[in-house]
């Protein structure tokens, strides 16, 4: 009795990882960490930048309104990293159909980016860019082996830390953390990808007509 009591509440507090075995639950995934990538890397870079003065510095109206636009800037290039993650997860089990599950990762990346509106302080061609990022993350590797997890986050790395709504003088010395915190996440991100994806199915669902 109170050892199904206990195993009840840990379900309750500590719910297991959704399977990922389908289009749908793949959707959700790449959506949730490309959105913790971002405020990884800007959110909680900036509340640790500015140390015990956060708080009053998150306070700031202005503030605020930049650090969500730079939220929103990096979610594009995150939602590219961890497109080419899962796409080199599951290229092996796609076979000669390769591209076709490439091609089908875009498509639900589109999709979800896409069903966000237009971000306050971009234009429809900015919000754009962001999304070109994915396509072309992904097309560029289909004729080259994939990369190693580890070494993914560099080029996109530059792009998060070019969106900081920091002035240049306090970050000079912070490209190399921000590519470390990136390249660190995006390893979690593709150990826990592994413990819940079912490969063989997910590559079958991604190249059904």
């Amino acid at each position: 009795m109170l050892k199904a009591l206990a195993e009840r509440v840990m379900r309750t507090l500590f719910p297991r990882p959704e399977p990922i075995a389908d289009r749908a639950a793949l959707g959700r995934f790449l959506d949730s960490r490309a959105a913790f990538l971002a405020q990884k890397g800007i959110v909680e870079f900036c509340r640790v930048r500015a140390g015990i003065h956060w708080q009053k510095l998150f306070a700031e109206e202005e503030f605020r309104h930049a650090l969500s636009r730079s939220t929103w800037q990096a979610y594009g290039p995150a939602l590219a990293l961890v497109c080419e993650m899962v796409e080199a997860a599951v290229r092996p089990h796609a076979g000669i159909d390769r591209q076709n599950a490439a091609r089908a990762i875009v498509a639900i990346a589109r999709e979800r980016y896409l069903a966000y509106p237009i971000p306050a302080g971009f234009t429809a061609e900015q919000w754009a860019a962001g999304l070109e990022l994915v396509v072309r993350a992904i097309e560029e590797r289909q004729g080259e082996a994939s990369r190693p997890v580890r070494d993914m986050p560099r080029q996109m790395a530059r792009l998060v830390f070019a969106a900081l709504p920091l002035h240049p003088s306090i970050v000079t010395n912070d490209a190399d953390y921000i590519h470390n915190n990136l390249r660190m996440n995006l390893l979690r991100s593709h150990d826990d990808f592994l413990a819940v994806a079912d490969l063989p199915a997910l590559a079958r669902d991604l190249l059904r007509s």
